[in-house]
C-alpha cells in the first residue's frame, strides 16, 4: 500500500499505541510539528484518507473531543 508521508507518520503514531487513545493535540505535535499553527482539520483529512488506504486491514476509532485510537487486529 502506498502511503503519502504524513500518513506514513500518522500510522506509526497510532500503531506505537495500539489499542490506548492518543490525542489530537499530541498527533498533530508528533505528526506534524509542535509550533503548527492554523487549523487541526488537516488531521481529520489525513486519517480519513489512511482509513480509506488501510480499508478493511485495520480500523481507526474516533474518540470525540479527544483524539482517535487504532484497535488492535481482531478487536473494534
Amino acid at each position: 500500500m502506498e502511503l503519502r508521508p504524513k500518513e506514513f507518520d500518522l500510522l506509526v503514531q497510532l500503531a506505537a499505541s495500539a489499542g490506548r487513545a492518543v490525542s489530537r493535540e499530541d498527533l498533530m505535535s508528533d505528526v506534524w510539528d509542535e509550533n503548527w499553527f492554523g487549523s487541526t482539520k488537516t488531521l481529520d483529512v489525513h486519517v480519513a484518507a489512511l482509513r480509506h488506504k488501510l480499508g478493511d486491514r485495520a480500523r481507526i476509532t474516533t474518540l470525540r473531543h479527544f483524539g482517535y485510537r487504532l484497535e488492535p487486529p481482531g478487536e473494534g
